[in-house]
């Protein structure tokens, strides 16, 4: 770790130390569409690379997420409890009963997660994301390791994009509320220097609801600080983004079938009795750069973050203090026009104390179970060369990492000390890329490879167990992918592919109900996703904007070769894994500010466990947003859920303890709001 450590201050260096004397083309300051892999125009870009931009997100309920996210074939962001997210990318939520795990998210250029891959995703208020972008499946030889996908999260000035993206704006306040208590406000002020690019920032998210079920309620508050000052040269620019959070919510937990029958809004039978929730306090500060000199363009992100966990639950009580800090810095030069390069490092390195205690009352811990030091480090070193001769691309990343997970047990009640180590690594990942521009669209294969370390959570369980048996999952994707555009009006993007995936990890219950983790063998996954939009009427030609959106999901994905015990799961479907998924849009927009935005998910039946013999019902989402803009208001009514199914935002997989398979979601909802800009 050390090395990863100086590299990242070489690298450094070098990017300050660089000279402009060179000859060849400078670089230009950055005009992408897509940050992804580089900056680059998303229709040429040789990967499965889906952008979200603000306005898309403002069309949804901004409780969450989840429903900008789950409009990408692909992509399914679960919400288990309030507040409680998953993000099954590409199916990939088999390992994560609960948070977002092999799944590399960046804020704002920085490395957001802990080492191994556990990403606190309910830390970031919607306020605090402008811009999205996922990279569907592995991402080596430029991102930190996974198998599922990679999320870059944007915060922007506020003057950029948005609802009213031609006037000059300084600041936006909204307030909304809803059904089953919710409640949410927050604010943007934002003062930017005229003649210059430089703006300081402040935004305040809150958020509270009483929840659908017994015992769910959740709230949540955000302070976010960002100032940006840009270089006297074009591209240059330094950020700092400061991050507090809040956050409190409560666990139902999972149903039975019957219970789920009789009555989906109760908790499970002793949840509120134990006071089941989870409470953090996390600080986030971090620190970009990105300088143009020369060939070279230097990017550079520097963090230090904190938190404290409390989290009593059903059997235990769970207390966990945390500091961490890392950095990531990247370096880009342009050989000539058509050759280019990028290498980099990136290190995480996080201090945790974690205690385990009986839960007697839900109020404060009991006795103490076990307590553990933990120190975990993550290291990273990645390349990337791009040769672009004419109407061809061509793209060989390569990486190498490292995750040490060190854990001293200071105590253990059954006297079990002392110190155990853990080390996963990965040589060499690769990825191979080639596209090709036609009149009529754009064409390119891909090949990458995948690795993913067990997690913290993975490796050490709340039943006090440190899983040294646990291996990573490692796996090669093969893709085709297909886009293009015709008139202005459709564009339409088609990726097929086939992922092999070696030493799977699944989840599964013990007696009491507590999640461990295993090794699965072999996985065959395979699929095809669509996605298209249409512009039927532009508002430059006609009284009316009119678009539409549909995007269509096909996933086959089955073990290759599981054997539990006495019984053989080779052949059967991965559980979690959405077999077809089917989104469509329609958004209409009147020149005098009226608009109505209609949405519909179709989420085919899911298997719930290995055997296959329990199953989430298929269900149809309605949803719908109406409301009217002028003179910098916009006030509008949302309903989801509108056929009032019976569904679930992502049920629990494999529980061996009591069959509490159900995660009910809300029926029929409604809120009302207002959003100010100015």
């Amino acid at each position: 770790m050390r090395f990863f450590t100086l590299l990242l201050v070489l690298f450094y260096c070098t990017c300050v130390r660089a000279q402009t004397a060179d000859t060849l083309r400078v670089y230009d300051a950055p005009t992408a569409t897509v940050r992804a892999y580089g900056d680059g125009p998303q229709a040429n870009t040789a990967a499965p690379v889906v952008r979200l931009p603000n306005y898309e997100i403002e069309r949804y309920d901004e409780s969450s997420l989840l429903s900008g996210l789950n409009r990408i074939p692909g992509v399914r962001f679960e919400e288990r409890a309030t507040a409680s997210y998953r993000i099954a990318i590409r199916g990939a939520s088999l390992r994560a009963p609960f948070g977002v795990r092999n799944t590399q998210v960046y804020w704002n250029g920085i490395p957001y997660g802990d080492p191994g891959g556990d990403v606190p995703l309910n830390f970031l208020d919607a306020s605090n994301i402008d811009r999205v972008e996922v990279i569907k499946g592995p991402s080596g030889g430029f991102y930190g390791p996974g198998t599922a996908g990679t999320l870059l999260l944007e915060t922007e000035s506020i003057r950029q994009e948005g609802l009213f993206p031609s006037q000059k704006r300084y600041g936006e306040a909204s307030i909304t509320a809803g059904s089953f208590g919710y409640l949410r406000a927050d604010l943007t002020l934002q003062k930017q220097q005229e003649e210059n690019t430089n703006y300081s920032q402040f935004r305040a998210g809150y958020q509270r609801t009483d929840g659908y079920r017994d015992h769910s309620a959740m709230d949540r508050l955000t302070l976010q600080y960002s100032s940006v000052i840009a270089g006297k040269k074009q591209g240059d620019e330094t950020k700092l983004h400061a991050l507090y959070t809040k956050l409190d919510y409560e666990l139902p937990g999972g149903l039975t079938a019957e219970q789920y029958a009789d009555n989906p809004r109760q908790a499970r039978p002793g949840s509120a009795d134990k006071n089941a929730s989870i409470h953090y306090h996390n600080l986030l500060l971090g620190l970009t750069n990105t300088k143009y000199l020369g060939r070279w363009k230097a990017e550079t992100a520097l963090y230090t973050t904190g938190f404290y966990f409390d989290h009593p639950f059903n059997f235990d009580y769970k207390r966990e203090a945390n500091l961490g800090a890392g950095g990531r810095v990247a370096l880009r030069r342009l050989l000539r026009n058509d050759l280019d390069f990028a290498l980099g490092v990136e290190s995480k390195l996080q201090y945790r104390t974690g205690q385990n205690f009986t839960n007697p009352d839900g109020t404060r811990p009991g006795e103490l179970n076990f307590s553990d030091e933990i120190l975990s480090q993550e290291g990273l070193l990645f390349g990337q060369l791009n040769y672009t001769p004419g109407a061809w691309d061509f793209h060989l990343g390569l990486s190498s990492s490292q995750l040490d997970y060190t854990i001293d047990r200071t105590f253990d009640a059954d006297g079990n000390t002392g110190e155990t180590e853990f080390s996963a690594n990965r040589p060499l990942s690769l990825r191979l890329a080639a596209g090709r521009s036609f009149d009529f669209g754009y064409l390119y294969f891909s090949r990458t490879d995948g690795f993913s370390p067990p997690t913290l959570d993975e490796f050490r369980t709340n039943e006090g167990s440190l899983n040294v048996s646990l291996d990573p999952e490692v796996g090669t994707n093969y893709e085709v992918g297909f886009r293009t555009s015709i008139s202005d009006k459709l564009s339409a993007e088609i990726n097929v592919f086939y992922f092999a995936l070696d030493e799977a990890i699944t989840s599964f219950t013990d007696e009491r109900g507590t999640q461990l983790f295993r090794n699965s063998g072999k996985t065959k996954q395979q699929g095809v996703e669509i996605a298209a939009t249409y512009q039927a009427l532009n508002s430059t030609d006609h009284s009316v904007d009119l678009d539409f959106y549909g995007s269509y999901t096909y996933y086959d994905f089955t073990y290759g070769d599981f054997q539990q015990g006495d019984t053989d799961f080779t052949g059967n479907d991965i559980p979690g894994a959405v077999p077809q998924t089917i989104n469509l849009e329609a958004n209409l927009s009147l020149k005098n500010g009226l608009y109505l935005n209609l949405f519909h998910n179709y989420t085919d039946a899911v298997p719930l466990n290995d055997a296959n013999d329990v199953f989430a019902d298929s269900f149809h989402l309605l949803r719908a947003k109406i409301g009217c803009t002028f003179k910098g208001f916009d006030v509008f009514l949302t309903g989801s859920n509108l056929l009032d199914q019976k569904m679930s935002f992502g049920n629990d997989l494999n529980p061996a303890f009591g069959n509490r398979y159900y995660q009910p979601a809300p029926g029929r909802n409604f809120q009302a709001g207002i959003r100010k800009s100015w």
